[in-house]
């Protein structure tokens, strides 16, 4: 009996022995796989695998300032921080931008690129007047995606010059405290038949040029605004304003993910 209990532990130790061999042959080989050690014992093990060109291939279509910034960080191995702010246009976690790049850029990026986003319910003169902007200073972005509440100046019939102003004073705000943080500057969702607020949209994107800010026009990829389709992609709602759908906000994250992360 002895002697066939230490056969049967014999035959188990073997097969663990040859399963574990394969696993360590083909296991595999990613960014962040640990290298092979040629060290002793005694000696210390030798830090994960680490490839910088494989991160910064995929940020290839970002600002060239933020490349340049993503660059230093992964150097130090820090996280480069994206934050996403806008009115509720741009949704929430359980319908909105936010979950959906969460999840895209933890796939390609791992943790070295981190989105977070803050919503704000106002116009951009009530952003500047409560001084809101310094929640996004608190963050330490090193990239922001703004979407400057426009519906809600829309809403308010505000001239665009002011809209431009209060943008101008966020963006200086927070440049004086971050010097290295990139602006990019995006509207909100397409409106069927609307008549001020493509203009508005038209006037933001003049001065983004002018100041060299990105633009990120994501209504490159919806309907026409004249085109009765663009209904099937957002929601009016009971207070006079409206929100994209489901497939609205999977057109809009899919245009910043193609941004976001080079093919």
């Amino acid at each position: 009996m002895k002697a066939a209990i230490i056969s049967t532990l014999s035959i188990v130790l073997v097969v663990v022995l040859v399963i574990g061999n394969i696993h360590w042959n083909i296991r595999d080989e990613s960014p962040l796989s640990p290298i092979h050690s040629t060290n002793t014992p005694n000696e210390e093990e030798s830090e994960p695998y680490f490839n910088l060109d494989y991160y910064k291939s995929y940020a290839a279509l970002w600002p060239e300032q933020a490349q340049e910034v993503f660059e230093k960080k992964l150097t130090d191995k820090q996280r480069f921080r994206i934050l996403l702010v806008g009115s509720d246009a741009i949704g929430d976690q359980d319908l909105g931008l936010i979950t959906p790049l969460k999840e895209v850029l933890a796939n390609k990026y791992d943790q070295y690129v981190t989105i977070e986003s803050i919503v704000y319910d106002g116009t951009t003169s009530d952003y500047v007047k409560d001084d809101a902007y310094e929640d996004l200073i608190d963050k330490k972005p090193d990239m922001v995606i703004f979407e400057p509440f426009l519906l809600h100046d829309n809403k308010e019939k505000f001239d665009t010059s002011q809209t431009l102003v209060n943008i101008n004073t966020v963006i200086k705000a927070t440049k004086k405290e971050l010097s290295d943080v990139t602006f990019i500057l995006m509207p909100a969702h397409q409106l069927y038949n609307a008549n001020l607020y493509p203009m508005q949209v038209s006037d933001i994107q003049k001065y983004a040029e002018a100041q060299d800010i990105p633009f990120w026009n994501h209504w490159e990829v919806w309907p026409d605004g004249k085109d009765e389709k663009v209904k099937d992609y957002y929601e009016e709602l009971d207070d006079n304003t409206s929100i994209a759908n489901e497939q609205g906000f999977e057109l809009w994250s899919n245009y910043l993910t193609k941004k976001l992360i080079a093919d």
